[in-house]
C-alpha cells in the first residue's frame, strides 16, 4: 500500500535474554548497533517458529523438526532463515527503514539504560487500521465524556505540546509523551523508566480492513508496581481507539483541513498517506 514502511520492531533491551520474537521476525543481536532479522515462519512449509513476545535460543520448527542455532545457522537442513538486518538507534529502539531525528524524544530514550522487557499483550480486529492510525493521531477526541473518559482525567488537552517530523508525530504531556512512526508503530514514554512499543500488523497490506497488534512493555527496575499499573492503562486506551476505528463508517479518507488545532496531526498523517500511497 505504501512506498515507505518504516518500522520500530522492539527495544534493544529485549535482546538481553536471547533472540526476541516479533510478528514478522526473530530478532538476533549481531553487534552493538545491528540486529539480524530471521523469518518467523519456517521457510520449508511456513509454520511459525515461535510466538511473538517470547525469547528463543536455538530455533526449532515443531512441524518437521527442522532446527537452527541462535545465530540462524541450519543444524539439520539447508533452509535459510536470515532475511536482512535492522539498526539499533541512539534511542535504543530497533528500527528498520527509519532515520532517527535529532530530537528530544530520541535523547529521552537514550538515557533509559536499565530497561528490561516485561511482557506483551496482543489482539486482533476486523476494523480499518488506517482509521485506527488516524485516531491515534487525533487529540481532539481526548475530551471529557468522550472516547477516553479515564485518560481525559489524567491529561488536559491544553498541557499537550504537538510536534512533527519526517514520518512521525510527537505529543508531549507533563508525564511523558506519545510518538507515532508512520505507518505502523506507536511508542509511549512514561517519565522515567516506562516504555511501550505497539505495532499494527495488517492482515493484508493492500487492504485496510483487518489487523493484529502487539504491545510490548519495558520497565526500569526502579519503577514500582503502582506506576506499572497506571502505565498499563494505556492498553485500555488503545482498545478504546480500536473500538472507535471499528465504528467509523466507510473507507479511510485523509483530513484535508483541521477544524481545531488538536486535529493538526490528523492532517499530517493524511498528507503522509497521500504522498506515500502506491497508486
Amino acid at each position: 500500500m505504501f512506498k515507505t514502511q518504516s518500522r520500530v520492531l522492539a527495544h534493544s533491551s529485549a535482546l538481553e535474554s536471547g533472540n526476541f520474537v516479533v510478528p514478522d521476525y526473530i530478532l538476533n543481536k549481531a553487534s552493538d548497533d545491528l540486529v539480524n532479522l530471521f523469518h518467523r515462519f519456517c521457510p520449508h512449509r511456513m509454520y511459525p517458529l515461535a510466538d511473538p513476545g517470547t525469547h528463543v535460543q536455538n530455533i526449532h520448527c515443531k512441524f518437521h523438526a527442522f532446527e537452527w542455532d541462535k545465530n540462524g545457522v541450519p543444524l539439520n537442513n539447508n533452509k535459510k532463515l536470515h532475511c536482512g538486518q535492522a539498526s539499533i538507534g541512539k534511542s535504543g529502539l530497533i528500527i528498520k527503514d527509519f532515520v532517527e531525528p535529532d530530537h528530544k524524544w530520541v535523547d529521552d530514550l537514550s538515557k533509559e539504560t536499565t530497561l528490561q522487557y516485561s511482557h506483551s499483550l496482543q489482539g486482533s480486529s476486523k476494523g480499518s487500521w488506517l482509521w485506527l492510525m488516524d485516531a491515534e493521531a487525533d487529540l481532539l477526541h481526548l475530551h471529557m465524556n468522550g472516547i477516553h473518559p479515564f485518560l481525559s482525567k489524567q491529561v488536559k488537552l491544553d498541557d499537550i505540546v504537538m510536534e512533527q517530523g519526517e514520518g512521525w508525530i510527537l505529543q508531549t504531556h507533563p508525564d511523558g509523551w506519545w510518538l507515532y512512526v508512520y505507518p505502523y508503530t506507536f511508542v509511549e514514554y512514561g517519565n522515567p523508566g516506562c516504555v511501550m512499543v505497539n505495532n499494527i500488523i495488517p492482515h493484508n497490506k493492500i487492504n485496510q480492513y483487518g489487523f493484529d497488534w502487539i504491545t510490548q512493555f519495558y520497565y526500569a527496575d526502579s519503577v514500582d508496581v503502582n506506576c506499572r499499573m497506571i502505565f498499563e492503562t494505556l492498553d485500555t486506551v488503545f482498545k478504546e481507539d480500536v473500538a472507535t476505528a471499528e465504528l467509523q463508517k466507510g473507507d479511510y479518507f485523509p483530513l484535508i483541513k483541521a477544524m481545531n488545532k488538536y486535529e493538526d496531526h490528523c492532517v499530517h498523517w493524511g498528507q503522509w498517506y497521500k504522498e506515500n500511497l502506491i497508486k
